[in-house]
C-alpha cells in the first residue's frame, strides 16, 4: 500500500466544504489565514486540522461506484435507491452534518470501475467509497481504494476472496459472501438430490460460487454430474443445457446472476429440465426472478439475503420494506435495496461514531461495529476479515397464489446463523484475510484532510 504525503495546499472547494456554514469569520477561527504576512516565495502554510465549531455545518461525500448500466444495471440501481433512502432520512433530521452521494457508473467492467473510483477520489474528493455488484469490479475498486488509502465498503459483491485471500485493510463487505450463501443453500439442495450439474458464469463471482457449492456437495457424499463455464452476458445456453440434459443430474445449480440467470433458466425450462431436476442457485432476488419462468420452477432454492419475513412482527422491518417499495421504480422491491440502505446506515453511524473521515479511524470503528440488520441474532463486522456477520437464507420460489404481491416471489425456506455461515476466523479464507489486514499500514491520502464531525 502506497503512503503518500499530504499536500500543503487547500483548494477553494475544500476550504468551502470544511468551513461549511461558518463563513469567513469562522474560517479564521479554524485557522485558515485571511492574509499571509510572510516573506515572498515562502512555502504555503500546511492545512489546519478540521474542527467544526458548534453550530457549524459540513457535508460528507459518499462516492458510490456501481453498475448503473451494463448487465447488472437493475441491481446496481436497486442498491442506489437504498443508499439514497438512508441518506435522505439522515439529512432530513440533521442539519449540522449532511451527507451527499456522488455516483460513478462502472458499466460492470473492472477497468471502468477503477477509473470511476479514482475520479471520485482525486477529482470529486469523496470522503469514503462504497458500492459494487460485480465481484470482478468490486475487487478492482477495492484495489484502487487500497492504493489511495480510501475507506471502501463493498455493498453487494459476493466473491469470498474479497474478505479472504484478496482482502485489504481499507475494504469491508456489507453483503454475505458466496461461502456464507452456499452454507445456507447447499444443505437445502442436498435434500433434493446429490448429483449436481453446474452452470457457471466465467468470472470471479461464478467460479467462486461453483467452488463453494462443490466443496459442500463432495463433503456430503454427492457427485458432480458435470459443469460448464459461460461468458458473462451470454445469450445462448443451449449447448450447455443439452449436455446437462444428457446426464443423470437431479439438481441443476446456477452459479450466475441477473440476465444470465434469467436467460439460462428460461432456456432450461424450454428444454424441459425442470421436469427432471430441481433448480437452485447461489443467488436470486425479486429483481432477477421477475424475468425468470417462476411459475415453472416453483420450489427452486436460491441464496437469499433479506426480506421483511426474516423477522416477522418487527415494525422496523415492515417500515423499511414499505419505504424501499416506494422507491422501487422500474424494478420490484428487493434485497439489493436493503443492502444499499444498510451500507449507508453503517457508513453514517461509523463516521459519526469515529468523529472523522480519517481512513484508519474508520477501519478501527468498523472492526468493532455492531448493528441491527433487521434479522434474528444481531449483526456485526468482524476484525479478522472485515466481513459483515449476519443470518443468511435459502429462498424458495413460491406459487402465484402464495405470493404477498405479484412481484414478491420468495419465502424463506431455511435460515443459517451468521457465525456458522461464515465459519470461524481460523478458516483458511479468513486466516488469509487477517494476515493481509494486520500487515498493512494506512498512510494519509494525497491532497486530502479528513473531515471531523
Amino acid at each position: 500500500m502506497k503512503i503518500k504525503p499530504l499536500s500543503p495546499e487547500v483548494s477553494r472547494t475544500e476550504f468551502l466544504r470544511r468551513t461549511g456554514a461558518l463563513g469567513i469569520a469562522g474560517a479564521s477561527v479554524l485557522g485558515f489565514p485571511l492574509l499571509e504576512t510572510r516573506p515572498l516565495g515562502a512555502m504555503p502554510l500546511p492545512p489546519p486540522k478540521d474542527v467544526i465549531a458548534a453550530g457549524g455545518g459540513v457535508t460528507i461525500k459518499i462516492g458510490h461506484v456501481d453498475s448503473f448500466s451494463g448487465v447488472y444495471a437493475a441491481a446496481g440501481s436497486s442498491q442506489q435507491t437504498g443508499l439514497e433512502a438512508v441518506v435522505d432520512d439522515w439529512n432530513k433530521k440533521n442539519s449540522r452534518v449532511q451527507f451527499a452521494i456522488l455516483k460513478g457508473d462502472d458499466n460492470t467492467k473492472p477497468a471502468v470501475g477503477s477509473t470511476e473510483a479514482k475520479r471520485l477520489i482525486t477529482q470529486e474528493k469523496a470522503d469514503v467509497l462504497c458500492g459494487g455488484l460485480s465481484s470482478a469490479v468490486g475487487l478492482a475498486v477495492s484495489a484502487t481504494c487500497e492504493e489511495n488509502n480510501v475507506f471502501f465498503l463493498a455493498i453487494g459483491t459476493h466473491d469470498t476472496n474479497i474478505t479472504g485471500p484478496k482482502a485489504n485493510r481499507v475494504c469491508f463487505r456489507q453483503t454475505a459472501s458466496n461461502a456464507m450463501l452456499a452454507n445456507a443453500v447447499g444443505p437445502a439442495l442436498l435434500k433434493k438430490g446429490k448429483r449436481w450439474y453446474f452452470l457457471v458464469a466465467d468470472y470471479a463471482f461464478g467460479t467462486d460460487a461453483y467452488a463453494r457449492f462443490k466443496k459442500i456437495l463432495l463433503a456430503n457424499g454427492g457427485q458432480e454430474a458435470g459443469s460448464d463455464l459461460h461468458p458473462l452476458g451470454a445469450t445462448d445456453y443451449s449447448a450447455y443445457l443439452t449436455r446437462a440434459r444428457n446426464t443423470n443430474a437431479d439438481v441443476l445449480v446456477f452459479c450466475n446472476y441477473g440476465p444470465d440467470c434469467q436467460n439460462s433458466s428460461k432456456q432450461a425450462v424450454a428444454l424441459g429440465l425442470q421436469k427432471r431436476m430441481t433448480f437452485g442457485g447461489i443467488l436470486c432476488g425479486n429483481e432477477v426472478a421477475v424475468g425468470m419462468p417462476v411459475d415453472d420452477i416453483v420450489g427452486s432454492l436460491w441464496g437469499y439475503v433479506w426480506g421483511p419475513e426474516a423477522e416477522p412482527g418487527n415494525p422496523q422491518a415492515a417500515a423499511l420494506y414499505k419505504e424501499l417499495k416506494a422507491r422501487a421504480v422500474g424494478f420490484p422491491t428487493n434485497w439489493r435495496q436493503y443492502l444499499g440502505y444498510m451500507a449507508g446506515k453503517n457508513l453514517i453511524d461509523c463516521i459519526m461514531k469515529a468523529g472523522t473521515t480519517d481512513t484508519e479511524k474508520l477501519i478501527e470503528t468498523f472492526e468493532t461495529h455492531k448493528y441491527d440488520a433487521l434479522k434474528p441474532g444481531g449483526a456485526y463486522f468482524r476484525k479478522c476479515d472485515h466481513q459483515a456477520i449476519q443470518e443468511v437464507y435459502a429462498g424458495e420460489i413460491v406459487a402465484a397464489n402464495k405470493r404477498p404481491s405479484a412481484q414478491e416471489y420468495f419465502k424463506i425456506a431455511s435460515a443459517v446463523g451468521g457465525e456458522f455461515a461464515a465459519g470461524p476466523c481460523s478458516n483458511p479464507d479468513s486466516e488469509a484475510a487477517e494476515k493481509i489486514i494486520d500487515s498493512q499500514k494506512i498512510g494519509p491520502r494525497s491532497d486530502y484532510t479528513p473531515v471531523k464531525v
